[in-house]
């Protein structure tokens, strides 16, 4: 069973990532939160070397890296355990429980401005592998507008993909953070369940079969 972070660990994620020097631009604990949900979706994931260099310098330069090789250690054994805790959650169909920032908003005028850097993340991994973008399933190219629909603005978004976008923010509005927040996490079960479904059905069948192993409790 995979262990869930604690608060202090969040936050310890936070400080390493924040600590590593210019004129790398490493990801934030709630832009990452996406990225890893998206990679954890995939039938095919990429290798572990091939979307860590992502988290620690979101242009991908190779030599993004903390001074120290131990806290550069840790950092990374707290991304993969923030992964692995992710993939499970995904796996037992349970929620996911995205790291999100509501103190300190960017636009104050925008109710789901904390869901930007998870959505962000999120396109940040289907970019460089497409794999979700190109699944033909409705239900996952539904879920997916459900996800993607909060990335931020882009000033360089033509004039018709902006017109698209915010009819859907129309037609699909929340009443709050919380009910936005519910559902992003409802479309990620639900893009999970057709890519993998397999694997679901698979853990399942683990969990039974070590719950029917259990000895009898005593009276």
């Amino acid at each position: 069973m995979t262990r869930a972070l604690t608060l202090e660990d969040i936050d310890r994620l936070g400080e390493l990532l924040a600590s590593i020097p210019e004129p790398f631009v490493p990801m934030e604990p709630d832009t990452l939160d996406g990225y890893l949900t998206a990679i954890a979706l995939l039938r095919h994931p990429p290798r572990i070397e091939d979307w860590i260099g992502l988290v620690f310098d979101i242009e991908g330069r190779t030599r993004a890296s903390l001074a120290s090789e131990e806290m550069q250690h840790e950092l990374r054994k707290l991304v993969l355990a923030r992964g692995a805790e992710i993939e499970q959650l995904i796996l037992t169909q349970k929620p996911i429980d995205p790291i999100i920032f509501e103190d300190e908003p960017e636009n104050p005028d925008d109710p789901f401005d904390a869901l930007h850097p998870f959505a962000d993340g999120f396109a940040l991994a289907c970019s460089n592998w497409p794999e979700l973008m190109k699944n033909t399933s409705k239900a996952v190219q539904a879920a997916l507008v459900g996800v993607l629909r909060y990335e931020s603005p882009d000033e360089n978004t033509p004039d018709d993909e902006q017109e698209v976008a915010a009819s859907i923010e129309e037609d699909m509005a929340f009443a709050d953070l919380d009910e936005a927040l519910a559902d992003l996490t409802a479309c990620v079960q639900e893009i999970a369940e057709v890519t993998r479904a397999e694997d679901i059905e698979r853990m399942q069948s683990t969990t039974k079969k070590a719950a029917a192993r259990k000895p009898p409790r005593r009276r």
